[in-house]
């Protein structure tokens, strides 16, 4: 390819370096395109949410809670051990023993397993 070939772009062929400071700042930005806003649950949801909850500490059934942090949505499964209403916070204890918390006001789904 020579400088008369169309599409040729000769100029700025030298000029193919990014700095590393506009590179982690052009990675950053597309990570926050990424990144979706939390969903308002109406009162519906939050009935049907408490009913599941219900039955799943009554019978100690596996529970899959979907839940919003930092822009992402994340999932845990286990039991619920226990309602905080003082923090206003889940307790979940995982197959693996380990305890997770959600926050109600993190919560976007529900589902027994």
């Amino acid at each position: 390819m020579n400088k008369l070939t169309p599409n040729s772009n000769m100029r700025w062929e030298s000029s193919r370096m990014i700095l590393p400071e506009y590179r982690e700042a052009w990675l950053q930005e597309r990570e926050a395109r990424k990144k979706v806003e939390q969903p308002m649950l109406d009162e519906q949801q939050w009935l049907e949410y408490e009913f599941t909850l219900s039955e799943a500490m009554t019978y100690n059934r596996p529970v899959v809670f979907t839940y919003y942090y930092d822009g992402e949505f994340h999932e845990v499964e286990g039991r619920c051990d226990y309602l905080n209403h003082a923090q206003k916070q889940f307790h979940i204890v995982s197959a693996t023993e380990d305890v997770h918390y959600v926050k109600f006001h993190s919560l976007v789904h529900v589902e027994l397993c």
